[in-house]
């Protein structure tokens, strides 16, 4: 871990600090940052951390964002996004952190109505919204609670939610051996585990957006995610043996919910229709052949 920068005047310091680890992100991180400078939270500095980018329009944003006022640039060698996140904060000066993304964003109001909340509850450790789902995924995500056994069973937290700095010191960082996901599930695992609370800002105030490209698309395949899980296990195997019962129902239960739905799209008239279709269009194909 990268030592933390020498204590400064409080005068100089901002409250939070927005983090952003950078690979080859493209016209999407403009967008991300443009989220960061419109905060009508003024308090805040972003830290951005190129990790290797080759990619040129990813290179000249880069280069624009560094003489932005309120903005500090360290590039390293690609390491992936846990070391990145962990370069970003241990530079940073805020007493309170938020990951962002590169392909994400965050409502002008993020910080202001998450703010309060760790200022307000000194125990209190971190303050999240709800998500809004852009990109190849849509919908709102209702996130929470931030809570064991529930961080077991699934990662209840986007990314991008507001905590204290002494919890990144605490439990060490964001691990690196997450390399393809789940550096963030393990984070916010490994700061429940602690004694940590969280609460929710019920307002879609962050921006998710999967691509094609995005590392949850290959995490979400089948090896990977498995991989993923047993990682996680292993590391946190005396929380899951502790609360084994309580996990096991739980993903039963998303399973079971999620083949329920599926279902119901399936016998839905208008996919029965679709279906019906493609097998005329496959008959009369074969027929043509």
């Amino acid at each position: 871990m990268v030592p933390r920068k020498p204590l400064v005047s409080r005068s100089t310091v901002p409250r939070v600090s927005v983090v952003v680890p950078v690979f080859n992100a493209g016209d999407l991180l403009r967008r991300a940052l443009d989220s960061v400078a419109a905060q009508t939270y003024p308090d805040h500095e972003l830290v951005v951390v190129d990790d290797g980018s080759t990619d040129e329009r990813t290179v000249d944003i880069l280069r624009d964002a560094a003489r932005r006022p309120g903005v500090t640039l360290h590039r390293t060698p690609n390491r992936g996004p846990a070391c990145a996140r962990n370069l970003a904060v241990s530079q940073a000066r805020g007493d309170y952190v938020v990951a962002l993304d590169a392909d994400d964003s965050l409502a002008p109001a993020f910080l202001e109505r998450t703010v309060p909340l760790l200022e307000a509850e000194p125990d209190l450790g971190v303050a999240h919204t709800w998500v809004r789902l852009v990109g190849r995924h849509h919908g709102v995500w209702k996130t929470g609670p931030f809570a064991l056994p529930q961080l077991l069973a699934s990662c209840t937290l986007h990314v991008s939610s507001l905590y204290r700095r002494v919890i990144w010191e605490q439990v060490g960082g964001y691990d690196p051996q997450f390399v393809e996901s789940c550096e963030d599930w393990d984070f916010w695992v490994s700061a429940a585990a602690r004694g940590w609370t969280g609460r929710a800002v019920e307002e879609p105030l962050a921006f998710y957006r999967r691509t094609a490209q995005s590392r949850e698309t290959t995490a979400r395949l089948p090896v990977t995610s498995a991989s993923l899980m047993r990682k996680l296990v292993a590391k946190h195997r005396d929380l899951y043996a502790a609360h084994l019962e309580e996990v096991c129902a739980s993903m039963y239960e998303r399973a079971a919910l999620t083949s329920t739905l599926l279902e119901r799209v399936y016998h839905h008239p208008v996919a029965r229709l679709a279906v019906a279709v493609r097998g005329v269009q496959r008959r009369l194909a074969g027929r043509g052949g």
